[in-house]
């Protein structure tokens, strides 16, 4: 979730393939595609499953000659806000995928392009284009398939039934053992973080080795918050030494939102994934990357620009078994 703001639903039209596989570039933890609007890019965006819809920014709006109308706010993971815009989309192009006058945002990103030195950021898409689709993220490959079809996947893949709320999707998970309604977000960079509510109501502050540290930046600014390691269940696998953030703010969305807990790409990549908008369904199976020991990568501010501190030492590290592929 990079941007939290809802449109009214527009259906686009569909032309062309309906299925489509393309790379992804995994960058900070989030997915890069190459995208065309209006036979014009390509434009980078992110891969967002916590989005409700396409949004562009300001300077892509204006290359394209988009109309936009002033809609209030939007807000993020961060604690503030920033100005929102709505447009229309005549074409918009993923791969062999075509579709036409779709209902989007235009919202500014150069604090985040800038603070995470993201080579592009044009923008991101969300639930408007993905939910209409099987979406296969094959982390091993690095590719992304948007499909009308199911999709194939392994017999030995989990399956789990998701619900939508707003265009996000919601799984039962467990933290520490407790239970609880995770978000999916492929537009989070960190592994976990847990809902301030959640996190509170059931003491995951206590004992937290990092105080109040700067975790990300989101739309709204800075993200601060205590982290731990925590053991997670989901996909059927338990997978301890999680890197979690507890949130520090007292607004923005993690601050605010009624979940559990969200999940993000840190901690998604472990598995390969097909998210099946259609049928309410999560398939998932271990990647390449679902043994790998989860890394607690301070972060700070220079000149502006936030990056990972190098060689840093882990005050998060504790001693801990191995991911299990069975809970």
């Amino acid at each position: 979730m990079i941007a939290a703001i809802v449109l009214a639903a527009v259906a686009p039209s569909l032309s062309g393939s309906n299925s489509t596989t393309v790379p992804f570039m995994l960058f900070d933890n989030r997915m890069l595609v190459q995208t065309r609007i209006d036979g014009d890019g390509p434009f980078t965006m992110v891969v967002d499953t916590g989005s409700y819809e396409v949004d562009v920014t300001p300077a892509v709006a204006r290359r394209l000659s988009l109309a936009m109308k002033p809609a209030g706010s939007a807000t993020g993971a961060g604690s503030g806000s920033t100005q929102f815009f709505t447009t229309q989309i005549p074409t918009f192009a993923l791969g062999s995928l075509r579709l036409a006058n779709i209902a989007a945002g235009v919202i500014d990103l150069s604090a985040i392009q800038r603070a995470i030195g993201f080579p592009r950021l044009d923008g991101i898409i969300g639930y408007g284009v993905l939910g209409k689709y099987r979406v296969g993220v094959d982390m091993d490959a690095q590719r992304l398939t948007l499909s009308a079809k199911p999709l194939p996947v392994p017999k030995a893949a989990t399956s789990e039934p998701l619900t939508l709320s707003g265009g996000a999707i919601h799984i039962a998970a467990a933290v520490d053992g407790i239970h609880g309604q995770f978000f999916v977000d492929t537009g989070d960079r960190s592994s976990l973080t847990l809902f301030r509510h959640f996190a509170e109501a059931n003491n995951f502050y206590r004992d937290a080795p990092v105080r109040n540290v700067v975790t990300g930046v989101g739309v709204g600014g800075p993200i601060y918050s205590d982290v731990r390691r925590t053991t997670v269940s989901l996909f059927g696998a338990t997978i301890p030494g999680v890197v979690t953030r507890l949130p520090r703010d007292r607004a923005g969305a993690f601050a605010t939102g009624s979940d559990a807990a969200s999940i993000g790409t840190g901690l998604l990549k472990r598995f390969n994934i097909v998210y099946d908008y259609p049928a309410r369904t999560i398939y998932a199976w271990p990647s390449h990357f679902f043994a790998e020991k989860d890394r607690y990568a301070p972060l700070a501010f220079t000149n502006g620009r936030l990056h990972v501190v190098e060689d840093a030492d882990d005050p998060t590290v504790t001693a801990s078994p191995s991911p299990s592929p069975s809970g």
